[in-house]
């Protein structure tokens, strides 16, 4: 027999950083309506899974994470389960299907809807469905009072929703709809009241940051957006730019990197790939002469300068020309952090008419050879950094005893990148920022000690 509702609401938050907003702005609403938001998803009154949809590898988690949570239904240890995010509208009938026994779906273009929702499964046992295309909602959404899941120290900033882009491997414009820009005075309202709730690092996310500003004025802005939030927003000392789209970098934005301390050296740009056939293929656009072009001028306008991106290895047609020119292309050092993904064959996306599908061991065997290729120069680039000065920012306790505090520096964003792990003869707490003297690296993360 279930227990009575008493308004404790378990969240479990699946995918990227923008499905990580979304939960922490649910939550916040949630919070604000009187619920009380509980970690203990097993014993929780309702379960919210907010979904990824972008990969067949993320949907089977998804689908996974709820089969379970439906089980504790059925045991009685939870009243409802609540369906949210990037898998309800265009999935909706496989999840009916699959798991026949959630209470409600609501999709990410009714987020905002979730309390009112939740309100009605208080008095109905009915499936109960918030499902709005997302052009037709259009809406760009208020991120403020968020209940956060992050770290205070550091937190997303997202400024605008959807996608314009017609990557022929992607299906998130038809989940998350066309792109649209945040204004800048709500922006800035988000920014300020995450640096009053402790942020020092924010970390500026979108589908493409970089076509920020072009539904509004016609031009892209994102240059003047960051300018203005190292400037008008007090307590962050330092603002990571996240998923730049290399056909939109402009002059005006490397300049700007270029000139504001706050503004750290470092940027997230999704290649996908360097063959410029391939590229074609991909409908990115652009070519390896664009692309090595924007990374020297960035690296001759900012010191350090440190480049994040993602490829696809196996994708259709690929030859092994191809991609061996990838993998050198990566052995040569051009990117300084990245993660290579399998190409995942998407049934809607344009790619999957493509000719020249290979198989899943190719593809695996693919990836395998840029990951091992970008590990080489990831360890040969750390070993350089062994006795120097570093500025690190503490995010927690480490596992090792020795060197207990675990931090990253300028060139690591949180979870995706490398650490460094230090010793200190006194305390340290998240949010701490110290200068450390670099003792040993480890391949992927580095040992270092609190300078004298």
């Amino acid at each position: 027999m279930s227990k009575a509702f008493s308004g404790t609401v378990g969240f479990i938050s699946l995918g990227c950083q923008k499905n990580l907003v979304d939960s922490e702005t649910m939550l916040g609403r949630l919070a604000e309506e009187g619920y009380v938001i509980t970690a203990d998803h097993e014993h929780a009154d309702v379960v919210v899974i907010n979904t990824c949809g972008f990969l067949e590898a993320s949907r089977d988690e998804s689908l996974d994470t709820i089969k379970r949570t439906v089980k504790l239904k059925a045991n009685g240890d939870v009243q409802r389960v609540v369906v949210a995010g990037c898998m309800v509208g265009k999935y909706k009938d496989m999840l009916l299907d699959e798991v026949p026994q959630v209470d409600a779906m609501i999709s990410v273009n009714d987020r905002e809807t979730l309390s009112a929702l939740l309100g009605d499964l208080r008095t109905s046992g009915e499936l109960r469905q918030r499902i709005t295309d997302p052009d037709e909602r259009g809406t760009v959404y208020d991120d403020r009072g968020r209940f956060r899941l992050t770290p205070r120290h550091y937190a997303y900033l997202r400024i605008s929703e959807g996608c314009d882009h017609t990557c022929s491997f992607c299906i998130i414009p038809q989940i998350r709809g066309k792109h649209r820009s945040k204004t800048p005075e709500r922006i800035l309202e988000e920014a300020r009241e995450l640096a009053a709730d402790g942020a020092k690092e924010l970390i500026i996310i979108a589908q493409d940051t970089t076509f920020y500003g072009l539904d509004l004025y016609g031009e892209k802005r994102i240059a003047s957006l960051l300018r203005m939030l190292t400037r008008e927003v007090d307590g962050v000392e330092w603002i990571r730019l996240m998923y730049a789209y290399p056909n939109q970098v402009t002059d005006t934005l490397v300049e700007t990197m270029a000139s504001e301390p706050k503004i750290l050296p470092y940027i997230d740009m999704p290649l996908q790939h360097i063959n410029t056939n391939v590229l074609k293929r991909m409908r990115r656009g652009g070519s390896r002469g664009m692309i090595e072009g924007w990374i020297e001028r960035f690296r001759r306008a900012i010191p350090n300068f440190c480049l994040r991106s993602t490829f696809i290895a196996g994708f259709p047609g690929e030859t092994k020309e191809e991609h061996q020119e990838l993998v050198e292309w990566v052995k040569a050092g051009w990117v300084d952090r990245l993660g290579c993904f399998a190409y995942s064959p998407e049934r809607e996306s344009h790619s999957a008419t493509l000719d020249g599908h290979l198989g899943d061991g190719e593809r695996l065997d693919r990836q395998q050879a840029v990951m091992e290729a970008a590990q080489a120069a990831l360890f040969k680039a750390n070993e350089k950094l062994v006795g120097t000065r570093q500025r690190v920012l503490i995010d927690g306790p480490s596992q090792d005893e020795r060197f207990p505090y675990a931090g990253r520096r300028y060139a690591d964003a949180p979870e995706v990148d490398c650490q460094v792990f230090v010793a200190s003869e006194n305390p340290l707490k998240p949010g701490d920022f110290v200068e450390v003297k670099i003792e040993k690296t480890l391949g992927y993360d580095l040992l270092a000690r609190v300078s004298a």
